[in-house]
């Protein structure tokens, strides 16, 4: 049994957020849940900012966009963060964007991979469906 380490949680929780539609509210959602469920988390994105995986934290809405919040597309993850996670999890480059969610259960499952942090665990198996 395999732990995924704490940079890839985060970079595999924005995998699944770009995946499941990228919409702005699940943007601001997942960080908000971060941000409480993980204090390390600030540190971390910066790390991961640095390194091109995904982009900031500059622009985090304050509201949701039905409320009157900006539309925002920050934090996200970037081009080198999925294939970095494509490769971790050995999903092909062919895969179809529409069953990349798919993949991930599958990995998960057959590899028996870990998720560390709570947070980052709940919001993945929910959103590919481990119960």
């Amino acid at each position: 049994m395999e732990t995924l380490t704490e940079r890839e949680q985060v970079i595999l929780a924005y995998y699944v957020q770009y995946y499941l539609g990228n919409d702005p509210n699940h943007i601001a959602e997942l960080h908000k849940l971060m941000m409480e469920g993980m204090p390390s988390y600030p540190a971390r994105m910066e790390q991961l900012t640095k390194e091109g995986l995904l982009n900031g934290t500059e622009v985090i809405p304050s509201a949701p966009i039905e409320n009157g919040g900006d539309k925002i597309t920050q934090p996200m993850i970037t081009n080198k963060g999925i294939l970095y996670i494509d490769n971790i999890l050995n999903i092909q480059s062919y895969a179809v964007e529409g069953n990349k969610l798919s993949y991930i259960k599958n990995s998960l499952l057959t590899n028996n991979l870990q998720l560390s942090v709570d947070a980052i665990s709940a919001y993945v198996k929910t959103a590919v469906g481990i119960e």
